[in-house]
């Protein structure tokens, strides 16, 4: 059976965009040949994360395509976490309980809350993410996580 592995936005972002990290995911996925799970709102974080990228002249526009079709390409590959309302309150209950010391975001609640939802159901081998506080969040959940 195929490991589990939860990629937040911020290292999906990095299968896409050859960036610090992106080698050891590539290692790790072609090793590991993991299912890919991802919340359903990492495929409008991923767009804004790559128009951000064009803003900010770290990529052209052909480079924007390019990611933005293979991401496209590879989503139906992806075991995707809808967002119920179940995941919004836990994403509330997040923020209430560790965003007053944590600097938890609001859509990083909905990536841990997506996460922790797919473990009420499955095995999830490993949460990685490039966002420390997502990181430290998810350890202290008891998610095995990864730096990306």
């Amino acid at each position: 059976m195929n490991k589990c592995f939860f990629f937040d936005t911020s290292a999906l972002v990095k299968l896409y965009h050859e960036e610090a990290g992106t080698e050891e995911l590539t290692v790790l996925i072609d090793q590991e040949n993991p299912v890919i799970v991802i919340s359903s709102i990492a495929a409008v974080e991923m767009i804004s994360a790559l128009t951000k990228k064009v803003r900010t002249g770290e990529i052209d526009i052909p480079c924007f395509n390019e990611a933005v079709l293979g991401f496209e390409s590879d989503l139906s590959n992806f075991h995707v976490v809808a967002i119920e309302a179940k995941t919004m309150a836990r994403a509330a209950d997040l923020l209430k309980t560790t965003g007053l010391k944590d600097a938890l975001k609001t859509l990083d609640s909905l990536q841990l809350a997506s996460a922790l939802a797919f473990t009420e159901t499955s095995n999830l081998d490993m949460f990685i993410a490039a966002d420390g506080v997502l990181l430290k969040l998810g350890e202290n959940l008891g998610i095995k996580v990864m730096a990306a």
